[in-house]
């Protein structure tokens, strides 16, 4: 299926954004947490993105956009730690990563992939990003 092919090269997209910055930050290798964060595995990371991205209503014209933030901040938090969750600058950092995917020539289209994927095979609207 290509969505979920292309949502899983969007995580290898973030993954790699995030060893690089901590390599910069650090001038060495940072360690990779696992993705099951604090004891959450994929399946429960999977279900846990659905059940969000479901509580977004079907008629909120942003509604793309926020399933996609769902995403990014739920992998985040499943790599970094999900103590970030309360921290603002976290937030503002999701941001940042959100609007740098979305205008990167080479993730928009993945950005919208994944979008599609996680409205649930919907086609998204490439003006709106729903």
């Amino acid at each position: 299926m290509p969505g979920v092919a292309s949502v899983g090269q969007l995580v290898a997209v973030i993954q790699s954004q995030l060893a690089a910055r901590g390599r910069a930050a650090t001038g060495k290798a940072t360690p990779r947490k696992t993705r099951a964060g604090a004891g959450r595995e994929a399946g429960g990371l999977k279900a846990l993105i659905e059940l969000r991205v479901r509580q977004i209503g079907a008629d909120d014209p942003a509604r793309g956009r926020k399933a996609f933030r769902v995403f990014l901040e739920s992998v985040l938090l499943a790599e970094l730690g999900e103590e970030l969750n309360a921290d603002p600058r976290f937030h503002q950092l999701v941001d940042d990563v959100q609007r740098t995917l979305e205008s990167d020539a080479r993730c928009a289209p993945l950005v919208q992939d994944a979008i599609t994927h996680l409205l649930a095979g919907k086609p998204a609207d490439p003006t709106t990003g729903n």
